[in-house]
């Protein structure tokens, strides 16, 4: 009965998050705890002061109605107001759509840019959802190749561009990798965009949790191709609400808004609310947060320093990128490492094209999300990574 189905859907790889998941169903069961290193998602409540604000929001019927396709304007002037004040920008309220989680915010993008056949260029290793989007919607995904540093080659890039290309899509601090783009790297890929007629889509999903050195510069005429991505999701600890934002020109913003009446027709009211007292009284807990993590990777660079066979690729924001030294596919070192070890982990594969001819050497790789693991749990892992056999 498959014949009968879309066909890129069919030739959509299986969401990675869920199929390692699945793994843990074969899993014999181990005395060691599960160190499920898999998903970037807070495993703690919002602050106390925030659930207390929600459990009242709860009980206003204006919250359980329909709102505003783009999101409820208070919350869209706030965003406007610390936007403004960060980047020095001069956006307003028009320049900003909320969304059902950032995701939902990429797909509104890309589903407005290009159409089946068109082409969007994407540094590899890449975000796998944004992958999974571009592939059900038959668009040609054109792998940008990093360097060393887990950095697009912009070089590369330019000789990628071609009459079908409409975008280029980049992540920072980056998933899978970690690793923050430098500004003047981020204005390169800007101006390469720019000067090609080109959308540069950012995800800014992590922002909160790097050095902000690759902040967008919204200057000039950037409104013609800059469009900006971001989640309240990890930061307010909200990932089950699903808030996220795009910022965009006024134009693109409305014909975004289709997009956005046709799948949720408006954002969970009760998220807005969440990420809106969010944006006026937690600073100081994301700053917390921001330190207890950095700590955590501290703590991560420091341990695998005394290790053998593994490297670091990347690490920033949620994410460690490990490289390792075996010819075995990452896939297996993955359920290798579920099985020996209990310690579930993303393989480099799910981030990367499927072709077995292209980047083979690259693949070998794991994903861990660090950021929700405790001092303990760190040092726990690099334990058993210290007793495996590659």
């Amino acid at each position: 009965m498959d014949e009968q189905l879309n066909k890129f859907v069919l030739a959509t790889q299986n969401p990675p998050v869920m199929e390692v998941r699945e793994w843990l169903k074969l899993h014999r069961k181990s005395k060691k705890p599960l160190l499920n290193l898999s998903q970037a998602a807070p495993m703690s409540p919002p602050p106390d002061n925030l659930l207390k604000y929600l459990s009242e929001q709860s009980l206003l019927t204006e919250n359980h109605l329909y709102g505003n396709v783009l999101g409820d304007i208070p919350l869209r002037e706030e965003i406007v107001n610390l936007w403004n004040e960060e980047y020095s920008s001069s956006i307003c309220v028009n320049n900003v759509a909320i969304t059902s989680g950032c995701n939902q915010a990429f797909c509104a993008a890309i589903s407005t840019i290009a159409t089946a056949g068109d082409s969007i260029l994407v540094p590899v290793p890449w975000y796998f959802n944004h992958e999974m989007w571009l592939a059900i919607q038959g668009i040609n995904i054109i792998p940008i190749p990093c360097d060393i540093n887990m950095l697009p080659d912009i070089q590369t890039a330019k000789k990628l561009i071609d009459k079908k290309t409409k975008a280029i899509v980049i992540v920072t601090p980056n998933n899978p990798t970690g690793v923050e783009y430098p500004s003047k790297l981020v204005r390169n890929i800007s101006n390469l965009a720019r000067e090609n007629n080109l959308k540069l889509v950012i995800d800014e999903t992590y922002k909160n949790f790097g050095n902000k050195q690759s902040n967008i510069l919204y200057k000039g005429k950037w409104d013609e191709h800059i469009i900006q991505l971001y989640s309240f999701s990890k930061v307010y600890r909200l990932t089950g609400h699903r808030v996220g934002l795009m910022v965009a020109s006024e134009s693109f913003i409305k014909q975004v808004e289709k997009f956005l009446d046709t799948t949720t027709i408006c954002p969970n009211r009760l998220a807005q609310k969440a990420a809106y007292f969010g944006l006026l009284n937690l600073r100081e807990f994301i700053v917390k947060e921001k330190l207890k993590i950095e700590k955590l990777k501290d703590t991560f660079e420091k341990e695998l320093k005394n290790i053998e066979n593994w490297s670091l690729l990347g690490i920033g924001g949620y994410f460690a990128y490990l490289g390792y030294n075996s010819k075995m596919d990452s896939i297996s070192i993955a359920k290798k490492l579920l099985t020996e070890q209990n310690i579930l982990s993303i393989p480099g594969d799910m981030f990367f094209p499927k072709s077995k001819n292209l980047f083979i050497k690259e693949k070998r790789s794991i994903r861990i999300a660090f950021a929700n693991s405790t001092y303990e749990e760190i040092i726990d892992l690099f334990k058993r990574l210290r007793n495996f056999v590659l």
